[in-house]
Order: structure tokens, then C-alpha cells, then sequence
């Protein structure tokens, strides 16, 4: 064995390859391989194939090939001139190139014809669309045909003037304004100590909202003195109550400043400057 097939063959193990796996990487029969490890040249197909070989298997086993055989070119059979021309292929001669560029050409000829054939299509078209003019106008056979025609006498006298024609048409239908209908009234009347009293008329409903900035506590009693409502109102709550059903109703607010009372959204304005407030609706229906 070799000093060159020794440091391969190191490689090889170092790396865990069998002969069979390391033919299997380089498509090298293993025979050749094996020489390859134990120097024996003689079973290579000529000194080219072992300079090739040696590269190969060694770049394989993670070797750089070159340096290999740089290093061992004393142990390695250099190929001679003739068998380095016989492994390089044959160069194609000028006339060979020049058949198969005119063959080549011949094919693709017929092609490069209809390519042109299509584009010199597209360039008359367009050009056709180009001058194609934006408005043409219609041409007149018959100058005749376009001339105005004028009115005659008779039809002058067919014609009747406008106010006849209007005074003939039906009269138009006189439309009938429904009056508006009485808009709410909220009358202040009379206050007495802390109560405030108001007529409400031409209403049809009524609704009560209470708005508290001021947490206050609500009592809205009936015109028989009937309590219907008595719970407190939170500062930022607002509280509706719909009396639509009765004539008359006392609203009072436990605290007053700050809170807002309305009757179908009219304010309803406290006169008096206590905390305690009252107020009497009276609902004229």
C-alpha cells in the first residue's frame, strides 16, 4: 500500500464508508478503488482514468483532490499526449457547424416569416384605426329630403294661440289646506309657598322626565292624592313617567337646584328658591 492509498483510506474510515458505500457516492467501481488504496495502477483503463479517479474518491471522503495530487505526482502514472487526446472529445469542424446552423435555420424560417407576416397585420390595422375620422358625418343623398319644410297658410290657421288652448283645458283642482293643528301649551297659574301650579293643554300625551345632575328623591302623586311613583333618582340617571291616562298630577323633588323636570320635553320651571319643590300639572284634555 501506498503512502497516497494509506492517507485515503484513512479518510474513508474517518468518515465511516465502506468500499461498497464510497462506490456508491462516486459511481467508481470498487475494484478500481481498491487498487486505487493498495497502489495498484495496472487495473485502471489508463494513467487519465487514475488522476481522475484519485480526485474523485478524494473529494468523496472530504479531501481536496488537487492538493493530492500535486503532492503524490511522483507516485501517480501521468498520462501521455495521446491518451489525453483520445479522452478529449472531438471538436466539431466548421463545415459540420455550419450544416447544422443552416439546418437549424431552415427550421425555424418558416416561423420567423408568419411572425412577420402577423405584425405587419397589426401595424395596418392600427394604422387603418388611427385615420379613421372621430365624427363622420352622415352624407345626404337628396338635398331636398333635409330641407325645412315650412308651414303652409291652412296650417297657420289650425293653429289656435296658447291662452284658447289653456282656457279649454280643465280647471285645475283647488287644493285644500288642512289647518295646523293647536300647538302645546304649558300656563304657569299661580304659586303658592313651594308649589308652582301649570295648565297643560293641546296635548295628547303626557310624558314626564326627570334629568338628575343632583341625586333627589321623586314623589309623583295623582289628583286623589294617589302616590305613583316614589323611589330616589341618581345624579346622571334620567326617569320617565307616562300620565297620559290621568288629568291632574303633583311632581315633587326632595332636591331641586341642578335637576331638570319636563312634560313632553317643556320645561317646567320651580318659582320658588327652596331645595324642597313642587309641582301641580293640571292636564286640560
Amino acid at each position: 500500500m501506498t503512502e497516497l492509498g494509506a492517507r485515503l483510506k484513512e479518510a474513508r474510515t474517518a468518515k465511516g464508508y465502506s468500499i461498497d458505500d464510497l462506490q456508491e457516492i462516486t459511481k467508481i467501481q470498487k475494484r478500481y478503488l481498491a487498487g486505487i488504496e493498495e497502489g495498484n495502477y495496472a487495473t485502471m483503463p489508463g494513467a487519465f482514468y487514475v488522476r481522475a479517479f484519485i480526485k474523485q474518491y478524494a473529494e468523496a471522503v472530504g479531501l481536496n483532490g488537487d492538493e493530492l495530487l500535486e503532492a503524490y505526482k511522483t507516485e501517480i502514472p501521468s498520462p501521455s499526449n495521446e491518451e489525453v487526446t483520445k479522452n478529449i472529445p472531438a471538436t466539431p469542424s466548421r463545415r459540420a457547424l455550419g450544416g447544422r446552423s443552416s439546418s437549424k435555420f431552415m427550421e425555424i424560417f418558416p416561423m420567423v416569416m408568419v411572425a412577420v407576416f402577423i405584425i405587419a397585420i397589426i401595424i395596418i390595422v392600427w394604422t387603418l384605426f388611427q385615420n379613421r375620422p372621430d365624427n363622420p358625418e352622415p352624407e345626404v343623398a337628396n338635398d331636398e329630403l333635409v330641407q325645412e319644410q315650412k308651414p303652409t297658410f291652412e296650417d297657420n290657421e289650425n293653429v289656435k294661440p296658447e291662452e284658447e288652448v289653456a282656457s279649454e283645458e280643465e280647471p285645475a283642482e283647488e287644493v285644500i289646506e288642512e289647518p295646523e293643528a293647536p300647538k302645546q301649551q304649558l300656563t304657569f297659574v299661580e304659586s303658592q309657598g313651594v308649589t308652582s301650579t301649570y295648565n297643560l293643554t293641546n296635548a295628547e300625551s303626557y310624558l314626564v322626565k326627570v334629568v338628575a345632575v343632583n341625586t333627589t328623591w321623586l314623589n309623583i302623586r295623582d289628583e286623589n292624592d294617589k302616590i305613583l311613583v316614589d323611589q330616589s333618582v341618581k345624579a346622571g340617571e334620567t326617569f320617565e313617567f307616562d300620565a297620559s291616562a290621568l288629568s291632574k298630577i303633583r311632581i315633587r323633588l326632595g332636591h331641586a337646584p341642578g335637576n331638570t323636570v319636563t312634560i313632553n320635553d317643556e320645561i317646567v320651571e320651580f318659582k320658588s328658591s327652596e331645595v324642597t319643590q313642587n309641582a301641580v300639572i293640571q292636564f286640560n284634555k
